[in-house]
């Protein structure tokens, strides 16, 4: 799953994001919180092998009307009872192999009664009627009065334990069963499910029935249905139906975002050497999703936003790969074969997002791959939460808090795992891995099992310190060259606290040092805490290199001047050493030698990363230089590029040409991205008539409202008060929801003591429509108002929180409770010292959490819309 939507992240100039989020998903980012308590795999009392699922709905009612009927055999000789997952469903009735039976409800259980106690092995059939109102699990999308026009939908989304909401089942994913999904639907309606399609039936009422069969065991999270008002387009894939679902209107879309999916099966058949496994393949889009996308076996479902209007399409790098190729990549990993429980998740999900980052290297290049591998690895060390958790844990007391380990690291560990065993031998482990425990549900050691089996490699210290111990090494280098010895001694410190599971590390690390007659690469170890290596070369060196093109999962205090930094921005061949000259020339001494090495990377590097890294080091070291460069970089063809030069002239106040350049791409632009980062950066500078400028921004037609929604945000930015009855009329039920968000956003920035504003949020929290639900969580906390408690604190008590909403909600009453006590004198206490992010428990981001999305957002006219990444505090 990538739990990042277009409605709460900016547009990805990142192909991939290790850490979700995006995310994916997000890169996915994110705490997934179900609000259970088995961090490990239940005990069963039976296997369920089968479920014929029969559904109609009552449109009006919101209402599921279902009857469901489980085939499975008894694990445990006297079993008089079985126990299902059942959250506020109405049960009117259950039967055991045809005959009535007993039946009680408790909590989120049905307890069926047995006519004798079942010997093991024994086959049961239990046939439950039922009804409900489902909360989460399963949603109704429908026209009201404020959306007349919404294209009906209902779809479900079971992951993590939701699935309980709208069936009732065994609801953990530590079981595996076939299915059958037979759903009575309006007859100009379109279903999608898991597996075939095997007929589809009309009735005398004027409705149809449509019947899918799912032959493939997998586990109940990933049953799926999708049925609603959908544009559908037919594809194929050695004979397999790889289909396309569209909200009705927005058919046009699926091609120029969807385009690469059977590139992708192609590719990750081959590169696994396992073929996808499932009968067909499915993307359905779907408006107000929970997440970013889920992956439903041989069925995903995706969020509508990812329908980008063709024509701004080509102006995000990757497009939807992203999103595409991590789903995909779960119906190997997650699907065919299935964490046993949620502590071991990063089987999922880092497989999925390393799986996504393999697809992005193969096709967009290696430098693209390297770009993002650095960039993940930044934003990874960024998050001090994540480094005292290990990979794998269970000290948790929801059943699904995906933290960002999950995903980021987790790809990490897999990356590092390939460069350590080589290509070959890697590839070749993977593939037994996939054969030998396809179909079953797996935890690490399995993994390491078939890793050891197949490449021969003893693998117990690379998973001791990486997946079940915590964080990564933290180094400190320094280095001198004794000229008369002609050797440079590089001193090596391991400063990361040891403590808990974090310990000391032992990593392969590549040196590579360039002199004037050439370069020459050292292979070291590092173990201890204290080690200094010797290496004999001819002449001082120009460079040194510390884990060349980055193959370790570390944080670094190199300690470099910046006549080295430039030559190594210049001359290292590997992106990640020259993207960490650029950033480290942004934060040296000024010069005008470092300001024009920026610029000539920022124009002329051939990794379009680099010249994003040395436009951001031009902007924060400012000046008449560096404005001078970065106007010269606005030449830039790749619209991403030129966006990030534009961002940049954001930090340059007060000078008029800098005013009218923007002003300028605001208006006329070919490039939409480049207009919508103008007007953020117009609201920064606070130029002359800034304010006339949004608000002719605000009449301005554009694909998918960028403009629109770039005004809106710009006027936080701005810090225009006089804005807000405008925001509030662009905030109400009615307009457009992307921009509703955009508007929703400024409200929480502006006039914080208003708070007839506060109580405007407040009841937003209340609408159908999931993203502005969030957007306002986010604005309440970002006012400042700890009035808002109440009425957050009313919202986390509901029973209708979607993944990552209950920690977003808790985040933000914390955040709150922060301000209240400095606005009382008090300093906060121990419990709230922590930031709106920081707390234990569940912390994500793809990608991928959605705790920081918000303030993405609010910061799109500042940032490079290319990462998913977190809101931290460091708590050193």
């Amino acid at each position: 799953m990538i739990g990042l939507s277009r409605s709460t992240v900016p547009r990805r100039v990142m192909l991939i994001l290790w850490i979700p989020a995006l995310l994916v998903s997000a890169m996915l980012l994110m705490s997934f919180t179900a609000r259970a308590d088995e961090p490990y795999a239940r005990t069963r009392d039976y296997d369920l092998q089968h479920s014929r699922i029969v559904l109609r709905f009552d449109l009006d009612d919101r209402k599921v009307i279902g009857n469901v009927t489980h085939s499975l055999a008894v694990l445990r000789g006297g079993t008089s009872k079985l126990s299902f997952d059942s959250a506020n469903l109405k049960i009117s009735s259950v039967t055991v192999n045809g005959k009535t039976a007993k039946f009680e409800t408790a909590a989120d259980k049905l307890l069926v009664s047995l006519s004798h106690a079942a010997r093991a092995g024994e086959k049961v059939d239990v046939a439950i009627r039922y009804e409900g109102h489902p909360k989460k699990g399963l949603y109704f999308v429908l026209p009201d009065k404020d959306y007349p026009n919404r294209p009906k939908q209902i779809w479900t989304q079971g992951e993590s334990e939701d699935t309980r909401y709208y069936l009732p089942t065994y609801d953990y994913p530590n079981d595996r069963l076939t299915t059958e999904m037979i759903v009575t639907v309006p007859k100009d309606w379109v279903t999608v499910s898991n597996g075939k399609l095997i007929r589809v039936d009309d009735t005398p009422d004027g409705m149809k029935v449509w019947d899918w069969k799912e032959s493939v065991p997998s586990s109940t999270y990933l049953i799926s249905l999708v049925a609603g008002e959908f544009d559908e387009v037919k594809e194929s894939w050695r004979g397999i139906p790889v289909t396309y679902y569209a909200p009705k209107g927005r058919g046009d879309r699926l091609k120029p975002n969807y385009g690469a999916t059977r590139q992708m099966l192609d590719f990750f058949s081959k590169r696994l050497g396992v073929n996808y496994p499932w009968e067909k393949y499915a993307q359905s889009m779907v408006d107000d999703f929970v997440a970013g996308g889920m992956e439903n076996s041989s069925a995903t479902t995706n969020t509508s936003s990812s329908l980008v209007d063709p024509r701004i399409a080509p102006e995000f790098v990757g497009g939807q790969d992203t999103l595409i190729s991590h789903e995909l990549a779960h119906q190997w990993f997650g699907d065919f074969l299935t964490c046993k429980d949620w502590g071991n998740i990063w089987l999922n999900e880092g497989f999925a997002t390393f799986m996504a980052a393999v697809w992005n290297e193969q096709h967009y290049g290696v430098d693209a791959g390297a770009h993002e591998r650095w960039e993940a690895a930044r934003q990874w060390a960024a998050d001090r939460d994540l480094f005292p958790q290990p990979l794998v844990r269970h000290n948790f007391d929801d059943s699904s808090e995906f933290d960002g380990n999950a995903y980021g690291k987790g790809a990490w560990v897999l990356y590092m795992l390939k460069h350590q065993l080589g290509e070959e031998a890697f590839w070749r482990g993977m593939k037994h891995y996939l054969e030998k425990f396809h179909g079953q549900n797996v935890t690490t050691s399995d993994y390491a099992e078939a890793m050891e089996e197949s490449t021969g490699v003893n693998l117990d210290q690379f998973f001791d310190q990486w997946v079940y111990g915590a964080g990564a090494p933290n180094f400190d280098l320094r280095y001198t060259y004794d000229s008369a010895k002609h050797e440079v001694k590089l001193e090596v410190k391991q400063t990361q606290k040891i403590e808990g599971r974090v310990g000391m590390f032992s990593t392969p690390v590549e040196v590579e040092i360039a002199t004037a007659s050439g370069s020459k690469s050292f292979p070291i170890t590092v173990s201890k805490d204290d080690e200094t290596f010797t290496f004999a070369v001819g002449s001082a060196p120009l460079m040194v290199l510390f884990d060349k093109n980055l193959a370790t999962l570390k944080i670094v205090d190199f300690h470099k001047k910046s006549a080295e930094l430039i030559y190594q921005l210049q001359h290292a061949a590997a992106v990640p050493d020259r993207l960490d000259a650029a950033q480290a020339l942004g934060k040296t001494e000024t010069s005008d030698q470092v300001v024009s090495a920026l610029g000539t990377a920022a124009m002329g590097d051939s990794a379009w990363g680099v010249r994003l890294e040395a436009l951001k080091s031009l902007g924060q070291i400012a000046g008449p230089a560096a404005l001078k460069q970065i106007i010269a970089a606005l030449g830039n063809d790749q619209p991403w590029v030129k966006q990030m030069a534009v961002q940049q002239l954001g930090n340059f106040s007060n000078d008029a040409e800098v005013a009218a350049k923007l002003a300028a791409i605001a208006s006329d632009d070919k490039s939409y991205r480049a207009r919508a980062a103008a007007l953020g950066a117009i609201a920064k500078v606070k130029a002359p008539r800034a304010y006339d400028v949004l608000q002719a921004a605000m009449a301005i037609e554009s694909p998918d409202e960028i403009l629109r929604r770039a005004a809106l945000r710009a006027f936080a930015a701005l810090g225009a008060d006089k804005a807000i009855p405008m925001l509030l009329d662009w905030a109400a039920p009615g307009k457009p929801l992307e921009l509703r968000q955009a508007a929703i956003s400024s409200l929480g920035r502006l006039d914080k003591k208003n708070k007839e504003i506060t109580k405007g949020l407040e009841g937003f929290l209340n609408e159908n429509h999931f993203p502005i639900r969030l957007a306002s969580v986010f604005a309440l906390g970002e006012r400042g108002d700890p009035s808002a408690i109440p009425a957050l604190s009313a919202m986390l008590k509901s029973d209708d929180l979607s993944i990552a909403f209950a920690p977003t909600i808790e985040a933000q009453i914390q955040r709150l409770k922060q301000t209240e006590g400095k606005s009382e004198g008090k300093p906060p206490s121990s419990s709230e010292q922590t930031s709106p992010s920081s707390k234990s428990g569940p912390n994500q981001p793809i990608l991928l959490k959605l705790e920081n999305l918000e303030k993405i957002i609010a910061e799109m006219s500042e940032r490079l819309k290319s990462v998913e990444k977190k809101l931290v505090a460091d708590k050193k």
